[in-house]
Order: structure tokens, then C-alpha cells, then sequence
């Protein structure tokens, strides 16, 4: 394994990818999902060494940057191993939420002409997000239902639309944000994922607040594309999350593919965006949830505005800061409910009191109407509590 520390960070690049950390989402089920998502990876590791001329780990971070946008088809696995409860309704495996356990087959799709679709495919159901320039559809063949949503004429292709299953590039993208001084990065060799050759990048945190031990990404040798990403957490020997391809194909797609028409009977609802979507992509007004190792900057100290989202620290001890959680709402809902019961009782230091969810990944701390997530050490959530409380928090 060569060491390749002091590399530049990679100048940013846009993803396609349907999901966006604006998009708000239930808490606490949710929540974990948007992590778990934000840096998620495949199930089988890569095979013997490829036939790849050696490359340094500054030399892939360029080629990653500067890579054109590939069209592309392909069969995506994604796995969360977070150490969560059995959770109802995760054997169909296709409903949104089941994403945060088990693994998960989907069909994706991308053209360079801002469409898109994913398929999440499981035992007789299907759930698709279909995005064909302006128009958004995302249909459930649980419940024969079709939320329809539109998107400003200036939206760029990369524009905020429901959420799903992330695919490697994308969870690659946000793995590299983290790459500072905070980091140390390594080349791990070679090998193959997908029958494609590939190079495999090692970003560790250095700061020992991180329950991430290390993220591998698997950097296609023809197209720079990562095929794969497996996010490992401390003391962990398989893979606490991971999303890649198991089939993938660089064309153009079929035009038909991204033509949506909902099925006879299906219940037809139109849908609003969380927010503005800015012409520089993504949703505003929304909480923009961090994927572990996101490099993002330190806000202010202070309550955070009511119905708005934050994010505390920056690099791989992020924390995100959720208000409007309901918790009565979400013990009606059977997967939340789970996951509440899997939570315990904690005493801040200010003597305020909160519910606590640890993972091997993650740390959810939900304190009155907020909830406080990141891939750190429980104390560390804590005390963005402490000292970042939300306005209903604070005056409570």
C-alpha cells in the first residue's frame, strides 16, 4: 500500500445521482438512511490485481475530477451492515427506508441529458425514480401510487428529486470532500469489480472522534468512474456499508427507458420540492445532512433556525443538526417506532435529556424536537447538543 498523504484536494464535480442531503427525511429512520446512503458501497470484494500501469493516489483524484460524465447502464447492490434492529417490512425491500438494512438490488440508468432512473427491485415489488429532463416521478408498485414533481426550467441536471439508492459514484464523491489534512490517503493496488479493471483508494481519518476506520473506492482503469464504494467502520472486518456494481455497461441508454406513464389505477399525487432548487443544484431550505467525511465548514454557534437544517464541525466528525422531529409521529410509523425503541436514555451536561442511538457507523442523538447525527463518537454529538441546541430546544 503506497502512501500518498499530502494530495491535493479534488476540484469539485457534480453528481447525477437522484438523491440529494437536501431532501428532508423522517428522523430518526430516515436520518440513518441519508447517512448510511451518503457514503454507502457493494457487496463482493474486488478479485485478483489488475493489469493497470501504477498510478499515485494524487494522479486518481485528478483523473476522477476531470473525467467526463459517461452515460451508463448497470445493476447496483447496496449493503448497510449497521448493527440496527430487524426492521418491519425489510424482507420486501423495496420501500425507501428498508435501505438503512440488508442489501439491495437496483437498475440504474443515467444519460448526459439530465435523465435518469433507478429501479429498487424486490420480492414482487418495485419502486422507480424516474427523471426525464424537467418531470420527476417516483412510483411504488406496493401501493400503485405516482408522486409527480416538476423542476424549475433552469435546473441543472444534477437538481435535487427524491431520494434512493446512491450509486458509487456519487458515494464516492462525497467520500472524497473529506480529503484534507485530515485525511491520509493511500493506493491499495488493483483489482477488478464488475469484470472492469480498477484501482483501489484508501482515505483514512485521522482524527480519533471518526467511527470510520477507512473508505475504499474502486476507480474504473478506462473511464475513472468508482465502480465501488466500502465504508468500514473501527474494529470492523467486513464492510459496515457499501454500494457497487455488479453489471455495468458505458452507452448511451434508450430514450424509452426514461418514459414514464403511470400504471392503470395508480393513485396520481403532485409533489413539492423541499425548498428552491438553486440553479447550482441542490434544494434550499431543506436539512442538508453531511455523509461521514464530508468536508464542510463550522457554523455558528446558536440555535439553529426553526424548520431549517445545520451542519456542526466539518471533515469526518460532521455532525448534522435536524430540527422538526415528531417524535409521537414517528412512533406511529412501524419502522421509526423500531429504532426508538433501540435508543437510550442520556443526560447532557447542560442536565437537558435525550434518547440515543449508536451504531458501529453512527451516532443519533434526538434531544426535544432535534436530532443531532454523525459518524462520530456518541460524546461528540453530545455536545453539538450542548452547544448548538434548536430554538425549540433552547426555550423550552
Amino acid at each position: 500500500m503506497s502512501d500518498d498523504s499530502a494530495v491535493p484536494a479534488p476540484p469539485a464535480r457534480r453528481s447525477r445521482l437522484l438523491s440529494s442531503p437536501g431532501w428532508r427525511w423522517a428522523v430518526p429512520a430516515g436520518a440513518v438512511a441519508v447517512i448510511a446512503g451518503g457514503i454507502a458501497v457493494s457487496s463482493a470484494n474486488a478479485d485478483a490485481a489488475a493489469n493497470l500501469p501504477p498510478k499515485t493516489a494524487a494522479q486518481l483524484l485528478v483523473d476522477v475530477a476531470n473525467a467526463p460524465q459517461h452515460p451508463l447502464s448497470g445493476t447496483v447492490v447496496e449493503t448497510a451492515r449497521l448493527g440496527l434492529p430487524d426492521l418491519p417490512g425489510q424482507a420486501a425491500g423495496t420501500s425507501l427506508q428498508s435501505l438503512v438494512t440488508g442489501s439491495h438490488t437496483a437498475r440504474v440508468w443515467y444519460g448526459t441529458d439530465a435523465k435518469a432512473r433507478i429501479s429498487l427491485v424486490g420480492d414482487l415489488a418495485e419502486t422507480d425514480v424516474v427523471r426525464n429532463g424537467t418531470d420527476v416521478w417516483l412510483w411504488s408498485s406496493t401501493t400503485n401510487e405516482a408522486t409527480h414533481y416538476r423542476l424549475p426550467g433552469n435546473a441543472p441536471a444534477t437538481a435535487a428529486v427524491p431520494p434512493t439508492l446512491q450509486d458509487p459514484a456519487a458515494a464516492a464523491q462525497q467520500a472524497l470532500a473529506a480529503i484534507d489534512p485530515s485525511t491520509k490517503v493511500q493506493v491499495d493496488g488493483t483489482g477488478h469489480v464488475a469484470g472492469r479493471p480498477v484501482y483501489e483508494l484508501v482515505l483514512q481519518p485521522k482524527d480519533t472522534r471518526s467511527l470510520i476506520a477507512s473508505v475504499r473506492i474502486a476507480i474504473d482503469g478506462a473511464t475513472s468512474v468508482p465502480l465501488r464504494v466500502q465504508v468500514f467502520a473501527k474494529g470492523g472486518t467486513e464492510p459496515a456499508a457499501e454500494t457497487g456494481f455488479q453489471a455495468v455497461q458505458f452507452a448511451q441508454p434508450d430514450a424509452s427507458i426514461f418514459r414514464f406513464t403511470p400504471p392503470k389505477g395508480a393513485k396520481i399525487t403532485e409533489g413539492t420540492l423541499p425548498g428552491r432548487v438553486s440553479a447550482g443544484g441542490g434544494a434550499q431550505g431543506g436539512a442538508a445532512t453531511p455523509a461521514p467525511g464530508a468536508r464542510t465548514p463550522t457554523h455558528r454557534a446558536g440555535p439553529v433556525d426553526e424548520g431549517s437544517g445545520d451542519v456542526v464541525g466539518s471533515g469526518w466528525t460532521a455532525v448534522a443538526v435536524m430540527p422538526g422531529v415528531n417524535l409521537a409521529a414517528l412512533g406511529r410509523d412501524a419502522t421509526a417506532a423500531t429504532l426508538l425503541r433501540a435508543t437510550s436514555s442520556v443526560t447532557l451536561p447542560d442536565k437537558s435529556t435525550g434518547r440515543l442511538l449508536t451504531t458501529p457507523l453512527l451516532s443519533v442523538l434526538i434531544v426535544g424536537d432535534t436530532a443531532y447525527v454523525g459518524a462520530v463518537d456518541p460524546s461528540v454529538v453530545e455536545q453539538v447538543a450542548t452547544t448548538h441546541p434548536s430554538t425549540a430546544t433552547a426555550n423550552r
